[in-house]
C-alpha cells in the first residue's frame, strides 16, 4: 500500500504566518560530537522508535511534514500531552483550526528535543503514533540512505563522490529542481510519500494505467487510479535522475521513497545544497556465531 503523508504538510500551511512567541521551538540536546546515527525501519515509509515525555512511541520520519512533529490524539493521551490552545490553518478543505500541545522531552538514540509545541491529529489508516517534521529534521545537516535504513542528524558523509545541488526551502521543506524533457518541475523531497508523484499542471503527457491501489491519507483510506508519467529525459542538477518513476497528481510534485531508496541524500539547509550520492548495495546482516 503507497501511503501519502503530503496532506500533513498542508494542513499546516499557514505554521510560518503563526506567533513567533506562541509556539515554542525545540530545544536540541546533541553528544559533544554533534552528531547521531540512527537505524530506521521502513515500511511504508521510514519509522523511529523514539520516546515522548518517557513513553514509546513509533514515529514516522517524514520530510514532507511542515513543522516541528504531529502527534495523534490517541497517543498524547498515552504521553500525558494535553491540549494547550488551537490556531487557524490552512489545508486542502480550506481553513480551519489546529490544535497544539507542549512536549516536555522527544527523545532518540543520544539526542534530546525539549519544551516545544507540536499538533494533534488524527492519522487515520496509518500504524504510527505521530510524524517527526522538517524543522527537527532540516534544523542540522542531515543524512539518509533508505536502502541501509540508516539517518545521520548534525554531519553530512564524505561528498567528495556525491553530485551537488542547489536546494531551498518551500515552506520548511526541502524543495529541488528537476528537469522533465528539458522543463524546470519544482519538487519536495518528501520521506513521506512511498512513491513519487508529478501533477498534471506540470506534466500532461502520455501516462500509463498502473490499475487502482489504496491510498491512506491523514483523511481516511480509498482507492486511487494509478497513472504513471511516461518521461523520455529526466535530470536532476544536470545528471540523469535514475530509479524513480512518478504517478500523476492532481496538485503535488513531490519526489518520495522509490527516489531516496536508489539514491542516499544529505541536506544542508543553512547553505542551500543538496547532495546525490550513487545507489549503496544493502547491508547485508552479519551471520551467527559459528555459521
Amino acid at each position: 500500500m503507497r501511503r501519502l503523508l503530503c496532506g500533513i504538510g498542508l494542513c499546516l500551511g499557514l505554521l510560518a504566518a503563526l506567533p513567533a512567541q506562541e509556539l515554542k521551538k525545540p530545544v536540541a540536546s546533541f553528544p559533544e560530537s554533534g552528531m547521531a546515527t540512527f537505524r530506521l525501519r521502513v515500511k511504508a515509509i521510514p519509522t523511529l522508535r523514539m520516546k515522548l515525555n518517557g513513553v514509546d512511541v513509533l514515529m514516522g520520519v517524514d520530510t514532507g511534514c511542515q513543522g516541528t512533529a504531529v502527534i495523534t490524539p490517541l497517543a498524547a493521551r498515552r504521553c500525558g500531552l494535553t491540549e494547550a490552545f488551537s490556531l487557524p490553518t490552512m489545508g486542502n478543505s480550506g481553513r480551519s483550526e489546529t490544535t497544539y500541545g507542549l512536549v516536555e522531552s522527544l527523545q532518540a538514540e543520544e539526542v534530546t528535543w525539549s519544551g516545544f509545541h507540536v499538533s494533534i491529529m488524527p492519522l487515520d489508516g496509518m500504524e504510527i503514533d505521530g510524524l517527526l517534521g522538517a524543522d527537527i529534521l532540516f534544523a542540522r545537516p542531515f543524512y539518509m540512505d533508505l536502502r541501509n535504513k540508516v539517518m545521520i542528524l548534525g554531519k553530512i558523509p564524505d561528498t567528495s563522490a556525491a553530485h551537488e545541488i542547489p536546494c531551498y526551502s518551500r515552506g520548511g521543506h526541502c524543495g529541488v529542481n528537476i528537469e522533465v524533457e528539458g522543463v524546470k518541475v519544482p519538487m519536495i523531497v518528501d520521506s513521506g510519500a512511498s512513491k513519487s508523484y508529478m501533477s498534471s499542471l506540470k506534466f500532461r503527457g502520455k501516462t500509463e494505467f498502473r490499475g487502482f491501489l489504496p491510498v491512506a491519507t491523514v483523511r481516511g483510506t480509498s482507492l486511487t487510479r494509478v497513472e504513471v508519467c511516461v518521461i523520455k529525459s529526466l535530470r536532476i542538477g544536470g545528471a540523469p535522475l535514475t530509479g524513480v518513476e512518478f504517478i500523476r497528481d492532481q496538485e503535488h510534485n513531490l519526489l518520495g521513497d522509490d527516489f531516496l531508496r536508489a539514491h542516499p541524500i544529505a541536506v544542508d539547509m543553512a547553505s542551500r545544497r543538496l547532495w546525490l550520492f550513487e545507489p549503496q548495495a544493502a547491508e547485508k546482516p552479519a551471520a551467527a556465531p559459528g555459521k
